[in-house]
């Protein structure tokens, strides 16, 4: 009789016991993805809001020099050179663009508006070049021909709506501790054909956030070479990307990696920073870009990219813990609703939090796909792990594909 009324009272025999003790170890699990994962995410968001709200002009800031990377692009430049060249920017600057393999149609637009623009630049790289990656080769000519310590880089794709840009990315070089100055820069996905899908687009957001919030934690390993800024000093102490000349990519993951302590780095997040990129084919670049990064990992930022990926895969611990508890026991209420508090407990926080990183970042609400999201990212990873190694010998100088060749090879790999 007494232990009829202990099981009617408490419910508990052996088989709820065991669900209990596997509903309190995904119990631990959610409080460790928590602490690790979470806390990163709220470190992007309380940046940007604290750079929102400074909105003060700044003023005694050195001469700048903004590097414009451009590849067969002169619609590109053309739309981005009018958006440069009229900076309210106290400190003076240039601007000098890299016109990678001598395009006749940006070489004309260039020398035309050199004419009417003192500040504006050009150079070239041959286009017969081989060997070596063409768009380091080109950043190096163009730091080289810069007169000023501040070096500011965008590409012909990068598009520029504030006229205070400049001042937000370059105000962190009056710190003397600071070296680099991770900005931010997000496809622009409106008005055009072939957009990614919703999950490609978390998924993007994701990977972006997470280089954010490392830098943010003192572990840089990227930045975005649309938005990107250092010291010219800082380039050639480092002999340039001279430690990974050997692939075709890295400018802003491996070199920003090599060159980056926890102090020297600065992240900006202000609205008056972001810059948007123009792509014709948006789908294809963003998976593109992600098989190079999914390539470079290995050669920067190796020890974070694990942890990401440490803290996602405790989420399928943490599913496969609760999915077990509830087929153990699938009639008990206590073991019911502990997992539900559980479940609760962990997604809440994580929701809210990567809504406020991507509301924070001018991106669209990210709510209740976050958990489908978070729990693909793995799956998705190495999927694009796989087909980088397949694509392995494109990946090195020596064999450097262009632009519109590594997208074939990057087309045939997905058929």
């Amino acid at each position: 009789s007494e232990m009829c009324i202990r099981d009617r009272t408490y419910n508990i025999d052996n088989q709820a016991l065991m669900a209990l003790t596997l509903s309190c170890l995904a119990a631990a699990t959610a409080i460790a993805i928590l602490i690790i994962y979470a806390r990163r995410i709220i470190l992007v968001v309380r940046n940007a809001r604290r750079q929102a709200d400074d909105t003060n002009q700044v003023f005694g800031l050195s001469p700048a020099s903004i590097i414009v990377y451009a590849y067969e692009n002169p619609d590109g430049v053309a739309a981005l050179l009018p958006s440069l060249l009229s900076q309210d920017y106290d400190g003076g600057f240039e601007v000098i663009v890299v016109n990678d393999g001598n395009d006749e149609a940006t070489d004309s637009l260039l020398r035309e508006l050199e004419a009417t623009h003192k500040n504006l630049y050009h150079t070239f790289t041959p286009h017969d070049t081989r060997n070596v990656s063409r768009k380091k080769l080109a950043i190096t000519l163009g730091i080289k021909a810069a007169r000023y310590e501040s070096i500011v880089l965008v590409t012909a794709d990068s598009r520029i709506t504030s006229q205070r840009w400049l001042e937000k990315m370059a105000r962190h070089f009056n710190d003397p501790e600071k070296d680099i100055v991770i900005g931010y820069a997000f496809p622009d996905l409106d008005n055009v054909a072939n957009t990614p899908s919703r999950s490609e687009v978390h998924d993007w957001l994701i990977d972006i956030v997470h280089y954010l919030a490392a830098a943010l934690d003192g572990h840089t390993y990227r930045g975005d070479g649309d938005n990107l800024a250092y010291r010219r000093s800082l380039f050639f102490k480092n002999k340039g990307f001279s430690q990974s000349l050997n692939l075709s990519y890295g400018d802003d993951d491996v070199f920003i990696h090599q060159c980056s302590t926890p102090r020297n780095v600065a992240v900006e997040l202000s609205r008056e920073s972001h810059v948007s990129t123009s792509f014709a084919n948006p789908r294809e670049a963003m998976k593109r870009k992600k098989l190079q990064y999914t390539f470079t990992s290995s050669h920067a930022g190796k020890w974070q990219h694990r942890l990401y990926g440490f803290c996602l895969a405790l989420l399928w611990v943490w599913l496969l813990l609760t999915a077990a508890s509830i087929a153990i026991a699938p009639r008990n209420i206590i073991v019911i609703g502990s997992n539900i508090v559980v479940a609760l407990l962990l997604w809440v926080p994580l929701i809210a939090s990567w809504n406020s990183a991507s509301r924070a970042l001018g991106g669209h609400r990210f709510f209740f796909s976050v958990p489908l999201a978070l729990l693909w990212r793995p799956i998705r990873n190495i999927i694009y792990y796989i087909k980088s190694h397949r694509a392995h010998s494109g990946q090195y100088a020596w064999q450097t594909l262009g632009p519109s060749n590594w997208s074939k090879m990057t087309d045939d790999i997905a058929k």
